[in-house]
């Protein structure tokens, strides 16, 4: 995601996040006279940090809070995961549905990979293991990006980004895009936090580049903001020629990205696939996106210099965060996949702000401020958020519980439309094709029952129930 005299404050973030001392000082006049008055200021500046810190560490809580509530949810069964991991189980070996996302595929499989090689054949455990790795592993590197951007102001940005991106796609865990957008979010978090970049740091901003060498279509315009915040970083910071090589190699390694992603949107392995995600107009029917991206724009405002945009900015925050909590405003299950191309423009437009910010810390300081009462504001817009995905999680759990009593209660083949499945709120979290990949996954033993997908339906599906059950009984404790 040289040295310059405008830049000299990059290796000395401030005391207390908000902006470095010498600035706000220029900013807001003569500091007062007299040792009482500095040592007032230095205590009223450590009650900030202390804030400011006690701020941050609520976030990440809370967001590991959310993604361990979600993992435990076997949110990883929702939509194509089910059929990614039958296909782990059948081969115990990597399953690459597109070329273009070789990286991202085989990072969130070889945990599965190494515990069926190690010999694990406990289903529950791996069942687990599958969603904890596609819930967990983008949350540790948005996690990353927000530990690299400790007391930088730039930390809120981001994680307004993460709730953006998490909350409005990361229901479909399945997706590879959500470790793309979160391997984004760190390289940005690297290349554009005020802090000197060390050789750890730098190292970690290469392996993202090469996690990135095939990720993901949208690379076709993420991987140039990574480009450029690079160059500009390598422009305009000050850090030594070993930390400024392994930068210019992760330059390398965003632009290669970009070059994969370029040549699959031009050659695509599933043309419909690709035709799905760039039909993006039919996705901008969903509210809780546009009122995230909307919040975002408000709260960006609450740290402008002019009163009017700071008081809009207000009421427009405000005015999101009611709407964010009315179910009426939730997007669907499904609407998770369909706005994985809204939420990467989002991704690009929020994560450019967060470049200039970089290049423009002398010229316009308005841009590293943050308004003392932001945090809050960022914070409620999380919690607002996280009404909606709580419920989706509560209600996923109750639809696996029905799907297990239905598999469990019944033997042989069964017609979908012969149980509950397609019932109330709950048919919402089955995906049309995947019944019997479902059913094999949640039966405790071979003579358990095999929904069908629906009647009218014609499509592709994993393999033929009417033909041939695979036989998965080394998995069932039951069968062994």
């Amino acid at each position: 995601m040289p040295a310059n005299r405008a830049t000299h404050n990059l290796a000395a973030p401030s005391v207390s996040g908000l902006a470095p001392r010498a600035k706000s000082r220029k900013l807001g006049g003569p500091p007062r006279s007299g040792g009482r008055a500095g040592a007032g200021e230095d205590m009223t500046g450590d009650r900030a940090a202390d804030r400011h810190d006690a701020a941050q560490l609520a976030a990440m809580l809370m967001i590991v809070a959310v993604a361990l509530f979600d993992a435990s949810s076997l949110r990883g069964l929702y939509g194509d995961g089910s059929n990614f991991l039958y296909h782990l189980l059948r081969t115990r070996d990597f399953v690459h549905a597109n070329p273009s996302r070789l990286c991202t595929e085989w990072l969130t499989q070889f945990p599965v990979v190494l515990a069926l090689r190690a010999g694990v054949v406990d289903l529950p455990a791996l069942l687990v293991l599958h969603s904890a790795t596609l819930v967990l592993m983008p949350v540790a590197f948005w996690m990353l990006a927000l530990a690299r951007l400790h007391r930088d102001p730039a930390f809120w940005l981001v994680f307004l980004l993460f709730c953006i991106v998490y909350f409005n796609v990361g229901f479909f865990a399945i997706g590879e895009y959500n470790l793309a957008y979160a391997l984004v979010a760190l390289a940005l978090a690297i290349l554009s936090g005020r802090a000197r970049i060390g050789p750890g740091w730098a190292l970690v901003a290469l392996l993202a580049g090469l996690g990135l060498l095939a990720a993901y279509e949208a690379m076709l315009y993420l991987g140039p903001l990574l480009v450029l915040a690079g160059v500009v970083r390598l422009r305009k910071g000050s850090e030594p020629p070993a930390v400024r090589a392994m930068l210019l190699l992760a330059i390398l390694a965003y632009a290669a990205g970009t070059g994969v992603a370029v040549h699959f949107v031009l050659n695509p392995g599933h043309p419909e696939q690709l035709a799905a995600a760039m039909a993006f107009f039919a996705a901008m029917h969903n509210r809780l996106l546009a009122l995230s991206v909307a919040f975002a724009i408000g709260w960006i405002a609450l740290s402008t210099p002019a009163a009017w945009m700071r008081r809009g900015g207000l009421f427009l925050a405000v005015a999101c965060l009611a709407g964010l909590v009315l179910p009426g405003n939730w997007s669907l299950p499904h609407q998770h996949y369909e706005a994985r191309t809204l939420v990467g423009l989002a991704l690009f437009g929020l994560g450019g702000l967060l470049a200039l910010r970089f290049a423009a810390i002398a010229r316009w300081p308005a841009l590293v401020r943050v308004h003392p009462r932001a945090p809050i504001v960022a914070l409620l817009f999380f919690v607002a958020l996280a009404v909606s995905n709580l419920a989706y999680s509560l209600d996923h759990r109750a639809h696996l519980a029905l799907f297990r009593d239905e598999v469990r209660a019944r033997s042989g083949l069964v017609a979908v439309e012969d149980t509950r499945l397609l019932d109330g709120r709950l048919a919402r979290y089955g995906w049309i094709w995947t019944y019997p990949l479902m059913s094999l996954l949640l039966r405790e033993n071979a003579d358990q029952a095999i929904i069908l997908n629906p009647r009218a339906y014609r499509g592709y599906q994993s393999f033929d129930p009417e033909a041939e059950v695979p036989d998965l009984r080394e998995y069932y404790r039951a069968g062994r």
